[in-house]
């Protein structure tokens, strides 16, 4: 009878979750715009104290938490041990948009953690406000250069401040929640600053994205043990990545064995949904590409 009783509150609590997620996209870009304020606010009065990383941070958290709780999602933290709470570079699996939302639930509680992210991404509206306060580190594909730059400010800045640097080593996302090839040049920097290198794997994030759903969805973040430094300074980074790709990888697989039959023939048809979507995506940049040439070539000829 509890257990029934138990269900029932928690699909009504479901019910007003799906009704107030409509007003999450303006709340969050609200709670932006309040991040962009206080900077300006820094800058303006030349006391970067005045609303300090501590403060920025914890408010970012706590709307994360937040926000996670209103999409019905419950974040299960699964060896929080084994982070540390000095300077680290941690290394998720990169599979949603709202991965940095579960590292802030999982990890915040313990260590400060500083994002590195696409130089795409910090142009939004909503992500910018939540980047540039808390100290993130843009990342420019189409410069190499700027990018190294920024890695080794990044595994500096972790070091000096004790900070835990967010780098996703895939690159990008994974839409099927499939590990991508590595890019193993960012694990030259924690070799350089001798920093512990903190494999994580996040796993039900696919599953977690059906937010209309009348029933909470479970996303397990797995802290693994560190590479301490005296175990990965004199090593070649690619045998570092190595390491630590097999160590998600093997957590990654580990996860959908424990899946029911129901559960794996559920996370397929998401996977097929995804690549449909992605695929999508990719025709209408493309069209997007060719509508913009075709159009530069027609003022040209004008010209």
């Amino acid at each position: 009878m509890k257990k029934i009783w138990e269900k029932t509150i928690e699909s009504i609590s479901r019910v007003f979750h799906v009704i107030f997620s409509f007003y999450i996209p303006y709340a969050l870009w609200r709670n932006s715009r309040r991040l962009k304020k206080w900077l300006k606010k820094n800058r303006k009065q030349q006391d970067p104290n005045l609303y300090s990383f501590s403060d920025r941070f914890e408010y970012i958290r706590r709307k994360a938490i937040k926000f996670n709780k209103r999409m019905g999602i419950k974040v299960n933290i699964i060896g929080l041990d084994n982070l540390p709470k000095s300077g680290s570079w941690i290394t998720p699996n990169h599979t949603s948009n709202y991965d940095g939302f579960y590292l802030l639930e999982a990890l915040g509680s313990k260590v400060q953690l500083v994002p590195t992210a696409n130089d795409k991404v910090i142009k939004g509206r909503i992500a910018s406000g939540f980047l540039n306060a808390a100290d993130a580190f843009i990342i420019d594909r189409n410069n190499i250069r700027q990018a190294l730059t920024n890695l080794n400010n990044a595994a500096n800045y972790g070091r000096q401040n004790n900070r835990g640097v967010v780098v996703f080593p895939e690159g990008t996302r994974s839409f099927t929640t499939k590990l991508l090839e590595f890019r193993c040049g960012s694990f030259k920097f924690p070799q350089k600053y001798a920093l512990p290198i903190v494999p994580i794997t996040i796993t039900g994030t696919l599953q977690a994205k059906r937010w209309w759903k009348l029933y909470y969805r479970y996303v397990n973040v797995t802290i693994h043990k560190p590479l301490k430094p005296i175990e990965h300074i004199k090593i070649p980074s690619d045998i570092v990545c190595r390491r630590v790709y097999e160590k998600i990888n093997n957590e990654l697989i580990k996860y959908e064995k424990e899946l029911s039959n129901r559960e794996k023939k559920h996370l397929e048809k998401l996977r097929l949904k995804a690549i449909k979507s992605d695929k999508k995506k990719e025709r209408k940049l493309i069209i997007e590409k060719e509508n913009f040439i075709k159009k530069d070539l027609k003022k040209s000829k004008k010209q």
